[in-house]
């Protein structure tokens, strides 16, 4: 959103971008043709803009010709405000009058919003920061009601705090200037007619040849003032908008660093994703082969133990057969004692034989 301006008074030119189509028609149909509120008669005109070029003065670009602005038109005759021709004058609700026009209008009230231009003190007005009803003063400005610098100082800190000048009591109707330090003028609205009469130090009504010059001060007084305020506002406004800008900028970058951190993550997800199936992929053949090989496990100890009590029972066999051998070995070796006994003793029968020839008779064969 841009706001522009040119030297025009209450005139203001507002550029809206939208994100969408939709977004533009919905504003545009709710929008148009309405008042911007229930006391003013303007309306918000709306148009459809499809490009906007900005240009610098280097490239051909220039600003509106300072003093060339359209005069704003008068709410009672109609005509255009010069204040070369006739005095303006500003009241307390903001609206802008010819001096003459207003003096004509037979009501205390503006004569577009009905505001009362005489506010007078009661029991309802009191200072905004310690609710004194003592010597009251609002600001010319922005309706500020404050207590005087007798009481408690808020109106004059009010002053201070907002450069805010002029400044009217509530029970006199009497302007004060806190830059000068001193009445403005003695221009006051009459409570009876609504008209405004010019009174001197001694609050004593003044002829009326004057009141055509002071109701001119009077305006050039407000409008300088007010121009100065427009000023400081606009100047706020820029600082604004500068902060504004300067916040958003910072903020679209977070966002732009964020939507690339969002993509990188999202890349990532996608490789994590890809490395999870894979790796589930290869857990289930790890599981599979686990309990493959956790049957053949379970087959080889079943084999193991049919192994080790078939072990146990050929141990026991071999030791029997040991046993058996040692035990044949040892009759086998006390047989081979008697045979050698026997071949001992029938050698020595023979040689006897043959010494005895054969008529020795023969010993019977002892074991």
């Amino acid at each position: 959103m841009k706001i522009i301006r040119d030297m025009s008074p209450n005139r203001y030119m507002v550029l809206v971008k939208f994100k969408s189509q939709e977004l533009a028609d919905e504003f545009y149909i709710n929008y148009n043709g309405t008042q911007f509120n229930s006391i003013e008669p303007n309306i918000c005109h709306l148009v459809y803009v499809a490009q906007v070029d900005f240009r610098k003065e280097s490239e051909g670009g220039a600003v509106p010709i300072p003093g060339l602005i359209e005069l704003p038109n008068c709410p009672v005759c109609l005509e255009r405000m010069d204040e070369s021709v006739d005095g303006i004058l500003t009241i307390l609700c903001n609206h802008a009058f010819h001096g003459n026009c207003l003096k004509k209008w037979g009501d205390t009230s503006c004569p577009v919003c009905r505001y009362s231009q005489t506010p007078e003190e009661s029991g309802e007005n009191s200072c905004f920061e310690c609710d004194s009803t003592e010597s009251l003063w609002i600001c010319l400005i922005c309706g500020h009601v404050g207590c005087g610098r007798y009481v408690e100082g808020h109106a004059y800190r009010h002053f201070a705090k907002t450069n805010h000048t002029y400044s009217m009591q509530l029970s006199t109707g009497r302007v004060w200037d806190y830059v000068g330090d001193n009445y403005v003028h003695r221009l006051i609205q009459n409570k009876e007619d609504g008209k405004l009469v010019e009174m001197d130090e001694r609050s004593q009504r003044v002829n009326d040849e004057k009141l055509d010059s002071l109701t001119l001060e009077y305006t050039y007084l407000l409008t300088s003032q007010l121009e100065s305020q427009r000023r400081y506002f606009e100047e706020r406004i820029t600082a604004v908008e500068l902060e504004c800008a300067d916040k958003i900028a910072k903020t679209e970058h977070r966002l732009d660093s964020m939507v690339d951190l969002k993509a990188t993550e999202g890349q990532d997800i996608q490789t994590l994703q890809k490395s999870k199936e894979y790796f589930e992929k290869k857990c289930e053949q790890l599981s599979t082969q686990y309990k493959k090989v956790l049957n053949q496990l379970q087959e080889e100890q079943a084999m193991n133990r049919s192994l080790l009590n078939n072990q146990q029972h050929w141990q026991s066999a071999v030791q029997r057969l040991e046993e058996d051998k040692q035990k044949q070995e040892k009759e086998l070796k006390d047989t081979q004692e008697q045979l050698r006994d026997i071949l001992f003793h029938l050698e020595a029968q023979n040689k006897l034989s043959s010494e005895t020839g054969k008529g020795i008779e023969r010993y019977p064969r002892t074991t």
